[in-house]
């Protein structure tokens, strides 16, 4: 595999002052495609795009996975995450945050398929181009697709299309109280640094009990969004420093169904046997105007899925939604 970090330009956007780049890698098969898939990953909150080539460890790169298959692999840092540019987060917004994202994947495709993207590689016949966003970048996806129908095809990891939710032991759901989609944070902005981060309530969540310790634990030392604890170094590579406080408001019910709604691509929902979706099978009624709803549950994982040694599982099923 071969792989290439960019600094993409966002263009324009609405209640963002300012010029903006996003952080892009573009991972590439070893032999130069001429016609091909494109994978384009989104990241979940505290994470960055690096989620999806983790090399602390072997056999943890789901980019490498794909390129391996003779696909196209890019991952993509939001606007506020992780390389990207650091406007002022509470700009941020649902909407201008997955415009950025579609600018910068449609600047990508068009400069893959025209050759002008990197040097020394040819134009690319493209034959279809699968976004995934992982838990936030689910989310973000979702109102993507709905705004700008920017990607054949969607898979949502660990995102609920009606309500995103965290698992507790005792087998019920965590829900919890947010301000609505659109609220402006900024009078909260102390309160949001302030918080307390519940580490083993993150433990239960995010990663499976079998999971690599050396990994795991990196993981959960550096995972306080809000705060201004070190993440994203060479310890937690795969993390993002900072989160958009609109993140937040992802846990409200129903907080992007109209948006899911208006998805007429084929979709995949895939989740661990312990995520943040509560009835996996209740969510293929939120993308009513999609003509295919797959839903797939990996046993043995939490729900920071490429962590879990069942990880290759859930690339293999991609894989084949993606073909």
């Amino acid at each position: 595999m071969r792989s290439l970090d960019l600094m993409v330009p966002t263009g324009d956007l609405d209640g963002v002052p300012g010029a903006h780049d996003l952080a892009v890698t573009v991972h590439l098969p070893d032999a130069d495609p001429t016609a091909t898939r494109v994978y384009v990953a989104f990241p979940g909150g505290g994470y960055g795009r690096r989620y999806f080539d983790i090399t602390a460890k072997p056999s943890y790169s789901q980019a490498e996975y794909h390129t391996d298959r003779g696909a196209i692999f890019v991952a993509v840092d939001h606007l506020g995450v992780g390389g990207s540019s650091m406007p002022d987060p509470f700009d941020l917004t649902f909407e201008n945050i997955a415009a950025a994202n579609h600018q910068v994947t449609t600047t990508v495709l068009d400069g893959l398929r025209r050759g002008t993207l990197i040097a020394g590689v040819g134009g690319i016949d493209i034959a279809d181009a699968v976004g995934m966003g992982q838990s936030m970048g689910g989310c973000l996806l979702t109102v993507q697709q709905a705004n700008h129908q920017t990607f054949d095809a969607v898979a949502f990891l660990g995102w609920s299309g009606t309500h995103t939710t965290f698992p507790a032991p005792d087998g019920g759901r965590n829900v919890h109280p947010v301000p609505p989609r659109g609220f402006d944070l900024r009078p909260m902005a102390a309160d949001l640094a302030n918080s307390p981060v519940e580490v083993e309530h993150f433990r239960f969540c995010f990663h499976w009990p079998d999971e690599d310790p050396e990994l795991l634990e990196a993981d959960l030392a550096s995972y306080q969004p809000f705060t201004e604890v070190v993440r994203g170094d060479a310890v937690s590579p795969w993390g993002s420093a900072t989160v958009p406080p609109c993140a937040l408001t992802m846990l409200g019910e129903h907080v992007v169904a109209e948006d899911a709604a208006r998805i007429t691509v084929p979709v995949l929902v895939a989740v661990g046997e312990r995520d943040v979706v509560g009835d996996p099978v209740a969510d293929r009624l939120a993308y009513t105007s999609s003509p295919e709803v797959s839903i797939v549950v990996i046993s043995r994982m939490a729900h920071m899925h490429n962590f879990a040694r069942t990880r290759a599982r859930l690339w293999a099923y991609i894989d084949g939604f993606g073909r």
